[in-house]
């Protein structure tokens, strides 16, 4: 039958303890990793970033076992895409929020000009402290190369998706034949969107490992 709403709660709430047990293990583990110097670089470039997938591919993996795969899994990807768009825009809007201060002749002000008064000179000038175009943060090349980076994670996806829309008829009820047809005919492209992410997180971690050493 179906979840009652105490037991959807119920799963949520132990849901949301595991994870928060997971996070507390692999903090203190990463901390006492970082107590050996020959492991160090490692933790942060590599290993963290290896521990902190598995929780999200065991979600989609969980909720594609059982005799509904095909629909239960959507449940796992959209808890998968729903959790990472939190995590890159949530903190973003905070830091760029709190981080902002006064920008002029387009260039953030950081530090205090040396015509300006050091007891009333502010970075966030309060009359002007909302305004979109004369307030912002400044950034680097790292910034810079993240973006690329996430810009070029996207390839996986969109050779899955081009597969998809060539050959899905969107009929609904979708018939079990069609189904079939849809699913031999994407088969090789999620094949290679695979190979194809596998590659870019260890292009990724090599990167990764690249900031650590140098």
């Amino acid at each position: 039958g179906r979840c009652t709403m105490p037991q959807i709660t119920f799963l949520t709430c132990m849901y949301c303890y595991v994870l928060f047990q997971a996070a507390n293990l692999l903090s203190d583990g990463s901390e006492l990793l970082l107590l050996v110097p020959q492991l160090a670089p490692i933790v942060g470039s590599v290993v963290l970033p290896i521990l902190g997938a598995v929780p999200d591919g065991m979600m989609v993996l969980f909720s594609g076992l059982g005799p509904d795969a095909q629909n239960q899994v959507s449940v796992g990807v959209g808890a998968l895409a729903g959790s990472t768009i939190m995590l890159l825009t949530l903190p973003w809007f905070l830091a760029v929020l709190f981080g902002r201060v006064t920008l002029k002749d387009g260039t953030p002000t950081y530090k205090r000009p040396t015509s300006a008064n050091a007891n009333t000179w502010e970075k966030l000038d309060p009359k002007n402290k909302w305004s979109l175009l004369r307030t912002g943060v400044g950034y680097d090349e790292t910034i810079k190369s993240a973006a690329k980076m996430m810009m070029g994670s996207t390839v996986g996806y969109f050779i899955i998706l081009g597969s998809a829309f060539s050959v899905d008829t969107f009929e609904k009820p979708p018939r079990v034949s069609e189904q079939r047809m849809e699913a031999v005919a994407e088969a090789p492209f999620a094949l290679v969107g695979l190979f194809v992410c596998m590659l870019e997180f260890a292009y990724y971690l090599k990167v990764c490992w690249g900031h650590a050493d140098g």
